[in-house]
């Protein structure tokens, strides 16, 4: 294998095969040496297929505290951040180090233009992320918090790379908490500039104090509260492997930049009796507060018990969905895709909805306005100059 890391996962698992014979006392030593060979040969190298990226104290320590990451499969988790140390310590020993990437810094990091500066004149953290291993990775689901420095340089640079190595990023980013300082709404005004300046485009918008405040229940019917939504949600999208090309297709047929998830958890079909009751509970706890009816397009898909496959037939369930958005909002286009089938007997019900192409002014329009002090003093400084500026900005408001 190319990849220093990769060969890592594969000495480590011979060496767990190897610990794992047993040498009974009649078995002769060239017994052992061909018992050996059968168990070498039976192992197959780990090639992941897809990624989650968590990029960011927030989203690492959140998607830490999960289940997902222990039952990772053909999944690499890839945690990045200021420090390889702090995330080597926030996960107590149960990642690997192809796991993280520190940038391991001992420059500014307070504000977006430190950290990405550094990184475009510099290539070697760019060299380090492509030695991990994500040669075989068709799709990748990228989180992060891009209120610091941090975050909010790396989220662009992270998904622009991505693109080129032929990976589709699902880009989810976590917008700061209205009660955050103005530099935490400069850093991520800044990166979705940046983001949708450089191409990176569709965004997935996840507003930081709806995602506290959200409250589901999961399969199981236990309770899902706050910020681990993120790790269900991560869950449903990862079992659909076409999302990430089926979205960026949507996006380009229809130049949407930006979508926000509305989603149905854990939703028992005897309790509320109808797809359409299902869809009433959703669309009272979204993910980000927009304007429904301005929105133009939907990307859909349902993750069902086989045993209601008859029951609920894709038709139906398409028919259902159609019905209960004409009234509320003039969408060009629905993306119905395929649902995914459990095995469980249970009548528990998950709907994922990405609504995009509304209207972002008013969001926008209000987070410049909160940050336009301390984007007057980096002018001022030279930390940024006027067409840098004028390029973000436009990007996300258009004059």
């Amino acid at each position: 294998m190319a990849s220093s890391d990769r060969q890592y996962g594969i000495i480590e698992n011979i060496e767990k095969h190897i610990d794992q014979l047993i040498m009974p006392s009649e078995i002769q030593p060239f017994d052992i040496i061909v018992n050996i060979e059968k168990h070498i040969k039976r192992i197959s190298p780990w090639i992941p297929s897809q990624a989650i990226i968590g990029i960011g104290k927030y989203p690492i320590q959140t998607i830490l505290n999960g289940i997902i990451i222990d039952n990772t499969g053909d999944i690499l988790p890839l945690f990045i951040d200021k420090s390889t140390k702090e995330i080597g310590n926030w996960s107590q020993s149960r990642l690997k180090p192809y796991n993280i990437l520190g940038l391991d810094t001992k420059n500014d990091t307070l504000l977006w233009f430190h950290v990405y500066r550094d990184l475009i004149k510099n290539d070697s953290f760019i060299k380090r992320l492509k030695h991990k291993p994500l040669d075989y990775v068709s799709q990748a689901i990228v989180v992060a918090s891009i209120e610091d420095g941090v975050g909010s340089s790396l989220f662009p640079l992270i998904c622009s790379q991505l693109q080129m190595l032929n990976i589709n990023p699902i880009a989810l980013s976590i917008l700061p908490s209205k009660v955050q300082p103005a530099d935490a709404h400069f850093n991520a005004f800044s990166s979705l500039g940046l983001s949708i300046s450089t191409g990176v485009t569709p965004i997935i918008l996840i507003d930081r104090d709806n995602l506290e405040n959200y409250v589901g229940v999961n399969r199981k019917g236990t309770t899902i509260k706050s910020n681990m939504i993120i790790n269900y949600l991560l869950e449903l999208l990862s079992e659909k492997t076409t999302l990430g090309q089926e979205i960026s297709e949507l996006s380009r047929s229809f130049n949407i930049k930006f979508f926000s998830p509305i989603l149905t958890t854990g939703a028992s079909l005897r309790i509320y009796g109808s797809i359409e009751n299902m869809l009433k509970t959703a669309i009272l706890k979204p993910l980000l507060k927009f304007d429904l009816s301005s929105a133009s397009v939907l990307y859909v898909f349902f993750r069902i018990p086989s045993h209601l496959k008859i029951k609920l037939a894709r038709e139906k369930i398409d028919l259902s969905l159609a019905n209960w958005f004409q009234d509320k909002v003039n969408l060009k286009s629905i993306y119905f895709t395929d649902p995914i089938y459990t095995q469980d007997t249970s009548d528990r019900i998950d709907i994922v909805m990405l609504i995009g192409g509304f209207n972002t002014t008013k969001l926008f329009t209000s987070m410049k306005k909160k940050i336009n002090s301390i984007k007057n003093e980096t002018l001022n400084l030279g930390f940024i100059d006027d067409k840098e500026w004028k390029e973000i900005a436009e990007s996300l408001i258009k004059d």
